[in-house]
């Protein structure tokens, strides 16, 4: 990531963190990913994926159900919108090999600045980080914030064949799981639901 990008005469810098990171995608198999960044463009399917290859689907999460995108030689239809700090199963052809795919913009808070996540209790939820840090779920780092989530919060990570269940307790996260960037998971909050805040570091 940068902090400072646009190169010219005029000595023009970004107020943002900008910058892009690259998700792998194995063929033919569920992989779930997340999105952390906002594009300048807009952060709809054809923007953020547009060079996936063909029969390319994605499956977003709506609060009760998933809705389906596929890319086509027109592109993504429907070409849905995945904001910052959401998550999004996505499966390429077999043909395709494994692939690429570069995520492009801003992170959504300044440094020093915060981002806020309402998450509502005893529902699962599909989300990214909206920070694009690696961290573990008891972030040693503090930088993902997990560790401020109340007890019995739990989180599912998808290891590529299933799911990894963790659970926060009051002596954290049980197991410690670690969350890449680029990785979309699901989180659960007691029935109170939760605030998480996350405060990108300097």
């Amino acid at each position: 990531m940068a902090a400072g990008v646009v190169a010219s005469s005029a000595q023009v810098y970004s107020a943002n963190v900008v910058g892009y990171y690259n998700a792998t995608i194995p063929a033919n198999q569920y992989t779930l990913l997340g999105n952390q960044l906002v594009n300048s463009t807009s952060n709809d399917l054809n923007t953020i994926a547009g060079s996936l290859p063909n029969k390319t689907t994605v499956q977003t999460w709506n609060g009760s159900g998933f809705t389906a995108a596929a890319k086509g030689s027109g592109g993504w239809v429907p070409d849905s919108t995945v904001a910052v700090g959401q998550g999004f199963w996505i499966i390429t052809p077999a043909s395709a090999g494994t692939v690429s795919n570069t995520f492009v913009g801003a992170v959504v808070a300044n440094t020093g600045a915060s981002v806020t996540n309402q998450l509502t209790g005893s529902v699962y939820s599909l989300v990214a980080s909206a920070n694009p840090y690696a961290t573990d779920l008891n972030d040693t780092n503090n930088t993902l914030n997990t560790s401020t989530l109340p007890n019995k919060t739990t989180i599912q990570i998808w290891n590529g064949a299933g799911f990894t269940a963790s659970a926060k307790g009051s002596g954290g996260w049980v197991p410690d799981e670690t969350i890449s960037v680029g990785q979309g998971f699901w989180i659960e909050p007691p029935a109170a639901g939760a605030t998480w805040v996350q405060t990108l570091q300097p």
